[in-house]
């Protein structure tokens, strides 16, 4: 199988980068051959999973976060390439969906030789998601850990975490699930195709990447002592029968506010001014290497 590798060498602090030599040696005991590529800014992702795609790669792997993941993914919509995908960054979210568990071993073997699985295709103001985008908290968490040059991903997000909590301010949302219309203040509002955010957080526990829905959490505005007492259960998903957190499950979603909203897209900080989002479950699907139960 024509194989290549696009690594991100910055990516978790350059986690990315240490992570070859295991991979290395792994594919030459497998006699695997591939070819290697390497991002040099942001886009670039794209830009290789694009040169790939032209020259017929059957299987395109990322060692890089989820923002990586997210421009090579974005790039290999209707392709027959399949996707893989190696923990390389500072969260690996979208890796901890594909039940490869903790063992690298195992994550090499799904990557370079596991069978495809459809994974949902989100969209949000058009732009393509493959596993969470989040207002409000968990936004601004994930710009102060896209700001850190640490490499151990849970202690990042802790800090940035704490450091959110302490500039916690409450917005103000229009809201429409499916025909559903609502006004709500929140800290958070997590649209989830798969279930972990933020480096190991379950904010959309019960999401499944290939359901063709959202799974939405929505934590409404409270005061900061409470909020702190709720971010340990959401390490395990726990929080979602906690009052003031409130669950869906949709299709389709519309938010609007008066001011600008802290947004990201798969862990990666949107910039620019946003008042307005719409939500979209795509009706295509991304071929994503992954254990088969």
């Amino acid at each position: 199988m024509k194989t290549a590798i696009i690594v991100n060498p910055v990516s978790g602090g350059g986690r990315a980068l240490k992570a070859l030599p295991k991979i290395v040696e792994w594919t030459s005991s497998n006699k695997i051959e591939f070819e290697m590529f390497s991002t040099t800014g942001p886009g670039d992702g794209t830009r290789l999973a694009r040169l790939c795609r032209f020259s017929q790669f059957e299987r395109v792997i990322v060692v890089g976060g989820d923002g990586t993941v997210n421009e090579v993914a974005s790039a290999l919509i209707e392709s027959d390439a399949i996707l893989g995908v190696l923990p390389g960054g500072t969260g690996n979210d979208f890796y901890k969906m594909l039940g490869n568990g903790k063992s690298l071993k195992t994550g090499l073997e799904t990557a370079f030789l596991g069978q495809a699985g459809q994974v949902d295709i989100g969209l949000v103001n058009g732009r393509p998601f493959f596993n969470t985008a989040g207002i409000g908290f968990d936004a601004e968490v994930a710009r102060r850990a896209a700001r850190s040059n640490g490499s151990s991903g849970r202690l990042i997000y802790l800090a940035a975490v704490f450091q959110s909590w302490r500039n916690l301010h409450p917005i103000e949302l229009e809201i429409e699930l499916d025909r559903v219309k609502m006004s709500a203040e929140i800290i958070l509002f997590c649209v989830g195709n798969g279930r972990s955010s933020g480096g190991g957080f379950y904010l959309t526990p019960h999401a499944n990447i290939s359901d063709g829905l959202f799974d939405v959490c929505l934590i409404e505005a409270m005061p900061k002592i409470r909020i702190f007492r709720y971010l340990p259960r959401t390490l395990n998903g726990s929080h979602v029968r906690l009052p003031g957190v409130k669950v869906f499950r949709c299709r389709k979603i519309s938010i609007s506010s008066h001011r600008d909203l802290p947004v990201h897209i798969d862990g990666e900080p949107l910039k620019g001014p946003v008042k307005k989002l719409d939500f979209d479950m795509d009706g295509r699907k991304l071929k994503v290497a992954m254990v088969r139960r």
